[in-house]
């Protein structure tokens, strides 16, 4: 009659097999895998080996759902980082094309978004690797009204 530990050692004897295999590859096996691997290849295995392997086995189970509860969580938590990150970058844009639309809609606002363009790029809020990016923003283009008045 077989124990509780040899049917739980039947019914995972591929799993068992996986993890031998698995350990065996490793370059430095922990006490605890090189152990696995020693029960898990024994042929004649007695009532106690059984037990020590039954153990080990269901606590290898277990981190193998830790292992994986721990990459769910932190699939999720990066999720909700790129959602944010994405929602940022949306309301930086509606802004950007409302500040823009406003600029083509009256001189002073493109003057003074302008301004603003240039203020930003010669005192630091632009990176130095983005500065190429957006420094033919900064070029002048005259306008009727920009020639005709000049605020000093």
């Amino acid at each position: 009659m077989a124990t509780a530990n040899e049917e739980y050692l039947d019914n995972n004897k591929e799993y068992l097999d996986n993890l031998v295999k698995r350990f065996k590859g490793f370059k430095s096996p922990n006490d605890t895998q090189k152990l696995i691997i020693l029960l898990g290849e024994k042929d004649n295995r007695i009532d106690d080996d059984n037990r020590k392997l039954s153990i080990l086995l269901k606590a290898e189970k277990k981190a193998d759902q830790l292992v994986k509860a721990r990459a769910n969580a932190r699939k999720l938590i990066d999720a909700e980082k790129s959602k944010a990150s994405k929602a940022e970058v949306r309301r930086k844009i509606i802004w950007q094309s409302a500040f823009e639309a406003m600029a083509e809609a009256s001189m002073q606002a493109k003057r003074d978004l302008n301004q603003l363009k240039a203020d930003a790029y010669e005192k630091g809020y632009v990176s130095e690797r983005d500065k190429d990016v957006v420094k033919n923003d900064l070029i002048h283009q005259p306008t009727e009204a920009s020639e005709a008045e000049l605020d000093f």
